[in-house]
């Protein structure tokens, strides 16, 4: 059977290619109805793609991945083009984006914190009192004051051998007033202000900084977050007390050792496929970083979106990823957002790229075939000609 004619092509699938010996890039096409390469780009760039287009008139349907540029390009070739957007590939990018955050949030072993002893109520160090150890501050004031009693006695005992406040000053190196001072019954050599505390700014909101901080959020996250709720303290304080705190949860004991690449495997496979972590584990991890369950839960509500045929679900699917606040996700909702139409037909057609994908593996192979000793062109003849045969040598 020969390979149909530009005129009667109407739907087709599209993917770049690029195979590096001697640098070949270029544009795949592949008639879904006849599931036969029919053609072969020598460019991804925008305009020579839509001039390419341009010599198949009665395409109606072109499924493609996410690329901004053969979306443009297929808008400008004829706007009536229904475009769908692959389901593998919005779901490699959802787990993509997932993958960074887990990679950003977790290191490669980690273990499970133990909640650390203040958070129990016991009378242990926490960040707003002393652990009870001598700090540079308290050293400091201690000799100070010392020094100041011994001299505040001196002064007392040469008042009681008769010497007047002149002469009590001119030995002590101190001025009369300052003898008099000492000398008053009820003089307390101790700073008044020693050890004043005033209101922290920031203890208001320590609850919401740990819980933000479980969930994964950065700390210019958390600083927004509780300013709105009221905070006017400096950037610095909430970076000191995160710090703190995660110290204290280190001091407090580590659980059990977990590996981040079984976490990352979840994304793709149930929790019973993945051998490396067990169902209690993951109640654990989710129990500590709950940031984690959602991320699961909105990546299993994604792919039953996807197939449902329900497009009224992707606005709701959307607004509940964004509620997360995760960075990674929301740059992946504003992908989604940008080619909207496209994503909505591929939840609506059953047409994907499968097509493609496995014809630019079978490009690679007969270019490996012929050592990469070829010419673009003498690629495409020997491509389309093996596609009359349906062989590929």
């Amino acid at each position: 059977m020969p390979l149909p004619q530009k005129e009667t092509v109407t739907k087709v699938c599209i993917d770049d290619f690029a195979i590096r010996k001697r640098h070949t890039y270029g544009t795949v096409m592949v008639d879904i109805e006849s599931r036969r390469v029919i053609d072969l780009l020598p460019s991804r760039e925008i305009e020579d793609v839509v001039e390419w287009l341009k010599t198949y008139p009665n395409l109606s349907i072109v499924s493609r991945d996410g690329s901004v540029s053969y979306h443009s390009a297929i808008s400008q070739t004829n706007s009536a083009i229904v475009q769908i957007s692959d389901r593998f590939h919005l779901l490699k990018g959802f787990t993509d984006a997932a993958k960074k955050f887990l990679t950003r949030f977790l290191s490669a072993n980690f273990r499970l914190p133990q909640e650390a002893s203040h958070y129990a109520g016991t009378d242990t160090l926490d960040y707003w009192g002393k652990d009870g150890k001598e700090d540079l501050p308290t050293r400091e004031h201690n000799r100070t004051l010392e020094k100041k009693k011994a001299l505040v006695k001196k002064v007392r005992e040469l008042k009681e051998e008769g010497w007047n406040n002149g002469e009590i000053a001119e030995q002590t190196g101190i001025s009369r007033q300052t003898v008099a001072r000492y000398l008053k019954p009820g003089y307390n050599p101790v700073n008044a202000l020693y050890n004043t505390t005033y209101p922290s700014k920031i203890k208001p909101y320590a609850e919401d900084i740990k819980r933000l901080l479980s969930e994964g959020k950065t700390f210019r996250q958390i600083s927004s977050y509780i300013r709105e709720k009221g905070y006017k303290g400096a950037d610095s304080t909430i970076r000191m007390y995160a710090t703190r705190e995660r110290k204290l949860r280190k001091e407090a004991g580590e659980g059990e050792k977990i590996e981040r690449r079984w976490l990352i495997k979840l994304l793709y496979k149930p929790a019973d496929q993945v051998k490396g972590i067990s169902q209690e584990q993951l109640d654990q991890v989710i129990s500590h970083y709950p940031i984690i369950g959602r991320i699961y839960d909105v990546g299993k509500s994604f792919k039953e979106t996807l197939f449902a045929k329900k497009t009224g679900d992707l606005e709701s699917w959307m607004e509940e990823c964004r509620l997360l606040g995760i960075e990674e996700l929301d740059s992946f909702v504003n992908g989604i957002e940008r080619d909207k139409d496209a994503v909505k037909n591929a939840i609506e057609f059953d047409y994907n790229n499968g097509l493609a994908e496995g014809s630019v593996n079978k490009l690679k192979v007969i270019k490996r075939i012929m050592y990469g000793r070829n010419s673009f062109e003498l690629l495409k003849s020997k491509l389309l000609r093996l596609e009359l045969k349906r062989r590929i040598n």
